[in-house]
């Protein structure tokens, strides 16, 4: 004989529906809550973005007025470390700050310069990277051998062909490590590059990185070495027999011309058609910080009489 739900029984199983409705609702509204919480910070936080990216934006074209009024300022004369372009810029503002600050890339060594037009080596500039990394302050200073073969490394990161130097790297050494990748065959874009290239350690490259940059190729133009806003690595290894030491008086001078130089240092005659008084490359770094938002901008500037042109550029968010 079949027993009929009673009353109570039917209340029982209406209450569990409506806590389970009650529950499933409450998930849902809680995952709608969180939803729309997760895209409001989102939407936050790429408006701060886009914010600090204009204030990056605004620092380069300051960057540019500052070339352009030191060149007519004075048109024929000299560029050094003690000009305006040279003082870092920082500006505070309702909720962040800005600060920026500009390098003259041509009181550094191109790496990019060991390589000619040709494709063939550079033989000058090659030699000079080999004395600059035995300048180099490591713990254990590098000797000419060694130097040699990081290089000829270095050479072959950046040469067309694949057939490496005597001590050079080239697919073979490369595909061969975890992960595996290849050599560029290009110029450089960014000295971080050379953190990738055979032979390189952090120490090294922490080392020379103040004292390099990567500049995009002229043909057969060769850009002269900034005696003003040379650093001493740079400074020392354009002759033999130049140390840290040697060089150290003749740095962040205000020579206005070669000749000037040359007088006071008569070891470097040799080198008189490689150096200069003034530039035409800057690397400007732009950081910005918005409440919890920062970009940096680094722009590559190339200065040409009052035009000044943004070569490269790249921005880094956090």
């Amino acid at each position: 004989m079949k027993r009929c739900a009673g009353p109570a029984r039917q209340r029982g199983i209406a209450v569990l529906t409506a806590v389970l409705v009650v529950t499933v609702a409450t998930v849902l509204a809680v995952n709608l809550l969180w939803q729309s919480s997760v895209d409001l910070r989102r939407t936050e936080t790429l408006l701060l973005q886009d914010q600090a990216r204009q204030y990056d934006l605004g620092g380069e074209e300051l960057a540019r007025v500052f070339l352009v009024r030191d060149y007519r300022n004075d048109p024929d004369g000299m560029d050094t470390t003690k000009e305006i372009w040279a003082t870092p810029l920082k500006r505070d503002f309702e909720g962040g700050f800005f600060e920026g600050w500009l390098l003259d890339q041509q009181g550094r060594f191109d790496v990019n310069s060991m390589l000619g037009a040709d494709g063939k080596p550079d033989e000058k500039a090659c030699r000079q990277f080999v004395r600059m990394l035995t300048l180099l302050p490591l713990e254990s200073p590098l000797d000419t051998s060694t130097a040699t073969g990081l290089m000829e490394a270095t050479l072959d990161w950046i040469d067309p062909d694949e057939a490496p130097q005597l001590n050079g790297a080239e697919d073979d050494r490369y595909t061969s490590r975890e992960p595996p990748y290849r050599p560029a065959n290009f110029w450089f874009v960014s000295t971080s590059e050379l953190q990738a290239v055979q032979g390189y350690t952090q120490e090294i490259y922490t080392a020379l990185e103040p004292h390099v940059t990567a500049l995009p190729p002229v043909g057969k133009e060769r850009r002269k070495t900034n005696i003003n806003t040379a650093t001493d690595v740079v400074l020392a290894s354009l002759v033999d027999n130049e140390s840290l030491e040697s060089v150290e008086p003749l740095l962040n001078q205000e020579y206005a011309q070669a000749s000037d130089f040359i007088e006071e240092a008569p070891g470097f005659k040799a080198v008189e058609n490689d150096i200069d008084v003034k530039s035409d490359w800057f690397l400007l770094t732009v950081t910005t910080s918005i409440g919890t938002t920062q970009s940096t901008l680094y722009s590559l500037l190339e200065r040409r009489g009052e035009n000044v042109t943004v070569r490269l550029r790249s921005f880094d968010v956090k």
